[in-house]
């Protein structure tokens, strides 16, 4: 149990952390969990570790401070905490709850938090928290507080939000150009994006591994995880299945998909199924695996994997339904979107090697689907018989790409 000392001196921490100024890049996404304050919900952010949680929290903090409220912020990954049950009760009688506002980070450690989170929201306490597990921020917080939080999810830094932080968003475009393609290998962590300090990157890798992972779910065979996730994070794409990992795991379907399904929780993977009309066959096809963020990733070579990559991870911020799909002679669309039916082949660079590849992938798919089709590049050689965009005016367009008018203004 951690004694009353010391959890005094931690929620004065928090106090004093809520007191410091610090810069902070406007995030679309933190405005909207900010405007929330007037719904009596739980508002719950969630998204990988260092995407900037626990800083929107702050900011949320700090926000309403100046608004005079009673703010609170308590991080219970604080190496201070010895976990246990009466932990929580002894916070609650050392805060002064009335009319006060609750920013917690990262609780999943404490017993029986989401009970006690319950009870505080009863007692018309505003609560803001955050957790990089989907899982356990989804069903298992749901079961507690069914009908009564709003669940946000975090990235890091969009492209657009890069060139914010960077102080470049009225530049040329040869010049966005080359810094889109530093983006594409560093990706879009808000520490290393701000301190162009990128060997921190391995570290955020480690971390989501050995705690968000391994440790939260007592993995037995720590080795085996960890060299399936140093393949996963060299090979950007990959159809993850016993046949592409036999070569140097031997591992049975069951446990590679309980793998798969920890990344998945922790926010450091996004998996996309191959689209069928059969749920079956949608099962029994392998997924492919793309990172989070390209920062995550320990090969970078591939360009045309990289860009895939980073087209993905920016449409998973506005919608879940993301498929790939490929045709009986293996032609494959890079990216199905059944909702707006849209077919996306992404390419580095668009030139007389690829068109063709590119044009028939998209074909089969009009015959099928009646889809519209849509190629999105970087650099292009030649003229397509298909829309073509820029990835740069892709990402800048992705609301109107994707969201139906109704949607916009909700969101907004």
């Amino acid at each position: 149990m951690t004694s009353i000392p010391i959890l005094k001196e931690i929620i004065q921490d928090g106090i004093w952390f809520l007191e410091q100024d610090e810069l902070f890049v406007e995030r679309e996404i933190a405005q909207q969990i900010y405007n929330r304050m007037k719904f009596s919900v739980v508002e719950v952010a969630t998204g990988v570790r260092r995407s900037g949680k626990s800083t929107i929290l702050l900011w949320i903090g700090r926000s309403l401070k100046k608004k005079s409220k009673n703010v609170y912020y308590i991080n219970f990954e604080d190496d201070r905490f010895f976990p246990d049950k009466n932990d929580l009760q002894n916070i609650s009688g050392l805060l002064e709850l009335k009319n006060s506002i609750l920013l917690i980070d990262e609780p999943q450690n404490m017993p029986n938090w989401e009970k006690w989170v319950r009870r505080m929201h009863d007692r018309k306490i505003k609560i803001y928290l955050t957790g990089s597990n989907s899982k356990l921020l989804g069903s298992e917080l749901a079961t507690a507080l069914s009908g009564r939080k709003k669940q946000h999810e975090v990235f890091s830094f969009s492209f657009p939000e890069y060139l914010l932080a960077k102080g470049e968003t009225n530049v040329p475009v040869d010049q966005k150009v080359r810094m889109f393609e530093k983006y594409l290998i560093n990706g879009g962590f808000p520490y290393p994006v701000l301190s162009e300090d990128h060997s921190v990157l391995s570290d955020y890798r480690n971390d989501i591994i050995e705690r968000d992972v391994i440790l939260r779910h007592e993995i037995r065979n720590a080795t085996e995880f960890r060299d399936l996730t140093r393949f996963v994070m060299s090979n950007p794409g990959l159809y993850l299945s016993q046949k592409s990992v036999r070569n140097f795991l031997d591992i049975s379907h069951v446990t590679l998909r309980k793998y798969l399904d920890y990344l998945i929780e922790a926010y450091a993977v996004i998996p996309l199924e191959k689209f069928s009309y059969s749920q079956k066959e949608q099962m029994v096809n392998p997924k492919k695996i793309y990172p989070i963020d390209n920062g995550l990733l320990i090969r970078k070579k591939d360009s045309g994997k990289l860009i895939e990559s980073c087209v993905i991870q920016h449409l998973r911020r506005f919608t879940q339904n993301l498929f790939y799909w490929k045709d009986e002679r293996g032609r494959e669309v890079d990216i199905y979107i059944p909702g707006k039916n849209l077919a996306i082949q992404v390419v580095y660079s668009l030139d007389n090697e690829n068109i063709k590849r590119e044009e028939r992938a998209l074909e089969s798919a009009i015959n099928k689907f009646n889809t519209k089709p849509l190629i999105v590049y970087l650099y292009s050689e030649v003229e397509s018989k298909y829309p073509t965009i820029r990835i740069l005016d892709f990402i800048d367009n992705l609301e109107d790409i994707i969201l139906d008018p109704g949607m916009r203004n909700r969101k907004k």
